[in-house]
């Protein structure tokens, strides 16, 4: 089997679902290559949940392909499901049984061994609750066995959806760390969806922005961030003529609350103020910055965005 780093998993064509006449998802292109841990970002409704399903076969497209491991599910349905692990929405259990007899069920649809059992409970750190109840479980912790489940089959593509929504802060750090160490020390490849960037840019390499069903951005974060250009940031005792005269230099300013912003400058930070000094202005605040991760988000998603 194929293992080169650079080998596409999961490839998507002008994949598109309609219901009715809403696009639920608009022609989307993903491309996920093997070692890659990929945030899929989006507000709640974005298309993320729907691109999912079809990602898995759970949902039939109106139009465009899904390919994984360049297979379609046209005639590659149980080869390509066999090698994908996935956790959509809640995980699935029974809460009168052990976490051990949980996957211990499961182990016989999927011919999994004791052994391979043990493992990953040992992956998802629930060896020495192994034998209670999922009753007893806090939250974390079954949504730990939903992943420990979704590993069962030893997966080379890990689809995790929201996996950390409605957990406390603990809880998510926990589901954080063991994604983290999904392809280094395991060989998997993970896809996670979640509508919170702060999250994804701790854990992803590539993200894809998804907004109104139509894909806003494809890239690794260091592109995301490299394709905005800096502002520069002044604070001065009289802002509208300083934006005058700035202005008239073709410097385009703008006043924000009790400072002004020029965006994308072509001057440098120093002839900014030089031209400002010179005309007698006052400058107690220049600095040049670049917008966050969460502004950029904000402005791709519509300000829709929930962080």
């Amino acid at each position: 089997m194929n293992k080169d780093v650079g080998e596409t998993l999961v490839a998507t064509k002008d994949l598109t679902k309609k219901f009715g006449d809403q696009y639920s998802v608009d022609h989307v292109n993903l491309e996920i290559k093997r070692g890659q841990i990929f945030g899929f970002l989006g507000p709640n409704g974005a298309g993320k949940t729907t691109s999912i399903r079809m990602l898995l076969g759970l949902m039939k497209p109106t139009e465009g392909e899904v390919r994984l491991f360049g297979q379609t599910f046209h005639k590659n349905r149980i080869d390509i499901l066999r090698r994908v692990g996935a956790l959509v929405e809640a995980p699935s259990y029974y809460r009168n049984l052990t976490g051990f007899e949980n996957l211990k069920l499961s182990s016989k649809i999927l011919g999994s061994s004791n052994a391979r059992i043990e493992e990953v409970l040992g992956i998802v750190r629930l060896s020495e609750v192994s034998h209670q109840p999922v009753k007893q479980y806090s939250l974390g912790m079954k949504q730990r066995l939903g992943i420990a489940l979704a590993l069962l089959g030893s997966p080379e593509l890990l689809i995790l959806d929201e996996p950390t929504n409605g957990l406390d802060p603990s809880g998510i750090h926990e589901i954080r760390q063991l994604i983290k160490r999904m392809p280094e020390d395991f060989g998997i490849t993970v896809l996670i969806s979640s509508h919170n960037l702060a999250e994804i840019e701790m854990i992803a390499s590539h993200v894809g922005i998804i907004q109104s069903g139509k894909l806003k951005f494809h890239g690794t974060m260091e592109e995301l961030k490299r394709d905005q250009k800096p502002r520069v940031e002044i604070k001065v005792n009289n802002l509208m003529g300083a934006k005058d005269l700035l202005r008239q230099q073709d410097v385009q300013a703008r006043i924000v609350e009790d400072m002004l912003l020029v965006d994308q400058p072509t001057d440098t930070v120093s002839a900014i103020n030089r031209k400002l000094v010179s005309n007698g202005f006052e400058v107690f605040h220049l600095v040049e910055s670049v917008k966050s991760l969460e502004e950029i988000f904000l402005d791709l998603t519509g300000k829709e965005g929930a962080i």
